[in-house]
């Protein structure tokens, strides 16, 4: 993750609260990426390189930041130093996605990851997936060392996130690719690992049942939002350094895309049943998801998933003390996604209070 700006412009008596706290989670962020590297770097140096370029080049950290945005929401009092055992918790984390984005990329075929060629491009689709495994095990390894409850939990994980992939493997080139369909797959494949980040901070702090479910509910929101935006800015984007338009390409119909077939029935469907997809019809699709508002309408329903989750984590006891200072935290998150469509640009306002809104500390 980048390193955040002091952002909170407005005078509350919570701003020092902010800073520090965004200062923190850029240290245990460097701490995160050390453990990925210490966690991961195989025994035998010859095959050191594609581990160590896949985690490496890991991007805005986004689940290892909920992980501990979670341990922040549920302490009585600031720390100054975070628990090693929670920067662990969220290396582990991060170790699974890495792990599926090997395989995720296989199975695509794609040739960039983050602005550069990947695993699969650069070593060939054998190293790539014996990395993808390799990192698997690591993680479960890892995890078992932090406890059978973190052992169990990403094991759960990984089972949802295989089943939430082979929903959307199976409706491939499907234009009746239904919303329920579409939320079935990505609270899998997405908001499933979102939700395991939030469970483990809440984990590795001790905190109980009920604080744990609050928790998840906060990370499942928040990955559901994810994805749309990401769904949506794969189609609308060119500044997110992989292949645009690849989801419709590769017959993946997403939620923009749902929505516009729902608008433009009768224009669509001769298209997306015309496989496969010159680059002619991809931008037609594209054309009539903004034409008939259907990117706006995707927008909104990650907007209302934003919404829940700051709600839950706001009205909770275990959490709201901290609330409004995490929020500001995941505000840059949300920048980052919405500088680059229009259509998300509302997504600051969900995150930033009013100034006669800001909490009072009395």
């Amino acid at each position: 993750m980048k390193e955040t700006s002091a952002a909170v412009t407005d005078r509350s008596p919570r701003d020092g609260e902010t800073i520090r706290l965004q200062k923190r989670l850029g240290e245990d962020l460097a701490r995160v990426r050390k453990s990925l590297r210490s966690l991961t770097v195989p025994p035998h140096e010859r095959i050191q390189e594609p581990i160590l370029y896949a985690v490496e080049n890991t991007g805005r950290l986004l689940r290892p930041t909920l992980v501990l945005l979670s341990s922040y929401l549920l302490e009585e009092e600031e720390r100054l130093v975070t628990h090693r055992r929670v920067i662990e918790g969220a290396a582990v984390v991060e170790i699974l996605h890495i792990a599926t984005l090997h395989h995720d990329d296989l199975i695509d075929e794609a040739q960039v990851r983050r602005g550069r060629p990947s695993v699969n491009a650069r070593y060939g689709d054998a190293v790539a997936l014996l990395t993808g495994d390799y990192l698997l095990a690591r993680c479960m390894q890892s995890a078992a060392a932090l406890g059978a409850s973190r052992m169990t939990a990403m094991a759960e994980t990984l089972v949802d996130l295989c089943v939430g992939q082979m929903l959307e493997s199976m409706q491939l080139h499907d234009p009746l690719r239904s919303e329920d369909d579409y939320f079935a797959a990505i609270s899998g494949k997405t908001a499933r690992l979102l939700r395991t980040a939030a469970t483990m901070g809440a984990l590795q702090t001790g905190a109980d049942q009920d604080a744990r479910q609050t928790l998840e509910t906060f990370g499942h929101n928040l990955g559901m939002a994810f994805q749309i935006w990401d769904d949506i800015l794969d189609i609308c984007s060119r500044e997110t350094g992989k292949q645009p338009a690849k989801d419709i390409l590769n017959g993946v119909y997403t939620l923009p895309v749902i929505y516009a077939v729902e608008a433009e029935r009768e224009r669509l469907l001769p298209v997306l049943r015309s496989q496969p997809l010159s680059a002619e019809r991809c931008r037609q699709i594209i054309a009539a998801a903004q034409e008939s508002g259907a990117v706006s309408r995707a927008a909104a329903v990650a907007q209302r998933y934003i919404t829940d989750a700051l709600s839950v984590v706001e009205s909770h006891p275990a959490t709201a003390r901290h609330a409004a200072v995490v929020k500001q935290c995941l505000r840059d998150l949300v920048s980052a996604f919405a500088s680059q469509h229009p259509a998300l640009k509302a997504l600051r306002d969900i995150v930033q209070p009013a100034p006669d809104r800001l909490p009072s500390t009395t």
